[in-house]
C-alpha cells in the first residue's frame, strides 16, 4: 500500500492517525471522563469539592443570612481602617519571613518584590482551583526568576512552614492560658518540641549527603520513570550538595519565628477588629480559638481556594460556641473574609496585570554586539528595580 493510500485508510479509521510516510498510530479517544487531561480532571474534582462544601455551608448559614446582613447594616465601620492596617502588617510580615528564609544561602531580595509576590500568590491561591498549592507554585516560580536554585526554594518553603506551625502552636498555648485551661499547655509544648526535634534531625541529615544519595537516587529514578523522563542523577547530587552547604544559626530561627508570630498576630488582630465592627465582644480566648480553628481548617484542605467553606464554618461555629450570636458571628466572618482573601486578592491580581503589561511593553532596540540596551537617543537604557511580581 502506498503512503497516500495508507494515510487515507488510516484517516478513515476511528482513533487512527497516519503520518505523511504512511505510518499509523492509534490514539486514545478523547470522549469521556477518563480521557480528560490530568489537569482538567483535577480542576473538575476541585470544583466539585468547592460546590459540595459551599452547598452544605449555604444550607447551614441560610437561616442566619438575614440577621448577618442586619448586623452589617448597623456596623461600626470605623473599625475597618484598623482591620485593613493589621492585615497589611500581616502580609508584610509573611513577606519578610519568606525573604528571610530565602536568604539563608546568601540570596538577597528586596522587600518590595517580596511583598508583591505574597499578594500575588495569595490572589492566585484564593481564586484558582488548587488553593495554597497553586500559591506555593507561583511563589516558587517567582523565586526561580530571582536566581534561587531548587534547594533554596525548597528550604524557604519548608522553613516557612515549620516556623508558621510553631508560631500557631504557641498561639494555641496562649489561648489555653487565657481560657484558664493550663492542662493543655504540656501537650502544646510537646508538639513544639517534637517539631523542633524533627527539624533538627532533618538538618543534621542534610549535612551528610552520602547517607542520602542512594535513597534520593532511587526516588529520582521512580519519579522519572513515572513521568517517562530521563534519570537525573546529576540533579539529585547537586540538590544534596546544595542542601549540605546551607548553614542556619539559632539567630536565623529566632528571627524567623518572630516574623511568623507577627504574621499570625496581625491577622488575628484583623479578626478582632471586624468583630468589634459588627458589635461582637468575644472573649480574647474565644476569638483566638476561633482564629486557630479557622487556620487549621484552611491547612487541612489545601486544595480549596482560600479554604472556602471550611474556614467560614470553623470561625462561625467557634465564635457561636463562645457565646457570640450566630448572626453576629456570620457577619464578622463575612467582613473578615471580604478583607482577606477578598481585598488581598484584588490587590494581588492588580499586581499580576501590571506585570503582564510591563512584560508586553516593547523594550529598547537589541544590540547585536552584546552591549547594553539603548534608547532611541543612543544612551544606555536605565535599569529599574521596584515592586515587581
Amino acid at each position: 500500500m502506498s503512503g497516500s493510500a495508507a494515510a487515507k485508510a488510516g484517516g478513515d479509521l476511528p482513533g487512527v492517525v497516519a503520518d505523511a510516510e504512511g505510518r499509523t498510530e492509534r490514539t486514545r479517544p478523547s470522549g469521556g471522563f477518563p480521557g480528560l487531561p490530568r489537569l482538567r480532571r483535577r480542576t473538575v474534582i476541585t470544583a466539585g469539592a468547592v460546590v459540595v462544601v459551599l452547598g452544605a455551608e449555604l444550607v447551614l448559614v441560610a437561616p442566619h443570612a438575614g440577621r448577618a446582613a442586619g448586623e452589617l447594616g448597623h456596623g461600626r465601620f470605623e473599625w475597618l481602617l484598623p482591620a485593613l492596617a493589621c492585615e497589611m502588617v500581616s502580609m508584610m510580615m509573611f513577606a519578610r519571613l519568606q525573604r528571610h528564609a530565602l536568604g539563608v544561602d546568601g540570596l538577597r531580595v528586596g522587600l518590595g518584590p517580596s511583598v508583591a509576590m505574597v499578594f500575588a500568590g495569595n490572589a492566585v491561591g484564593a481564586t484558582l482551583p488548587g488553593g495554597s498549592l497553586v500559591a506555593i507554585t507561583y511563589r516558587a516560580y517567582r523565586m526561580r526568576s530571582w536566581g534561587a536554585n531548587v534547594s533554596q526554594i525548597g528550604f524557604a518553603h519548608a522553613a516557612t512552614g515549620v516556623l508558621s506551625t510553631i508560631a500557631l502552636a504557641l498561639l494555641a498555648g496562649v489561648a489555653h492560658l487565657l481560657a484558664g485551661d493550663s492542662s493543655q499547655i504540656l501537650p502544646a509544648a510537646l508538639q513544639i518540641a517534637a517539631l523542633c526535634a524533627l527539624t533538627s534531625a532533618a538538618l543534621a541529615l542534610f549535612r551528610r549527603p552520602a547517607v542520602l544519595r542512594r535513597p534520593v537516587h532511587a526516588l529520582f529514578r521512580l519519579v522519572h520513570r513515572l513521568r517517562r523522563g530521563a534519570v537525573g542523577q546529576t540533579t539529585a547530587d547537586g540538590i544534596l550538595d546544595e542542601l549540605a552547604a546551607m548553614r542556619t544559626s539559632p539567630r536565623f530561627w529566632g528571627r524567623g519565628l518572630g516574623f511568623a508570630l507577627f504574621n499570625w498576630g496581625a491577622d488575628f488582630a484583623c479578626l478582632l477588629a471586624v468583630c468589634h465592627a459588627v458589635g461582637a465582644r468575644p472573649a480574647s480566648s474565644t476569638a483566638l480559638f476561633a482564629y486557630i480553628a479557622a487556620m487549621t481548617a484552611a491547612s487541612a484542605m489545601p486544595l480549596l481556594p482560600a479554604g472556602i467553606g471550611t474556614v467560614d464554618a470553623a470561625l462561625v461555629l467557634t465564635l457561636h460556641h463562645g457565646g457570640v450570636p450566630t448572626g453576629v458571628a456570620t457577619a464578622a466572618d463575612l467582613l473578615y473574609r471580604t478583607i482577606t482573601p477578598g481585598l488581598v486578592a484584588v490587590a494581588g491580581w492588580i499586581l499580576l496585570i501590571r506585570q503582564r503589561r510591563r512584560r508586553a511593553r516593547p523594550e529598547g532596540p537589541y544590540d547585536p554586539g552584546g552591549g547594553p540596551r539603548t534608547d532611541p537617543a543612543g544612551s544606555p537604557a536605565p535599569v529599574t528595580t521596584g515592586m515587581t511580581v
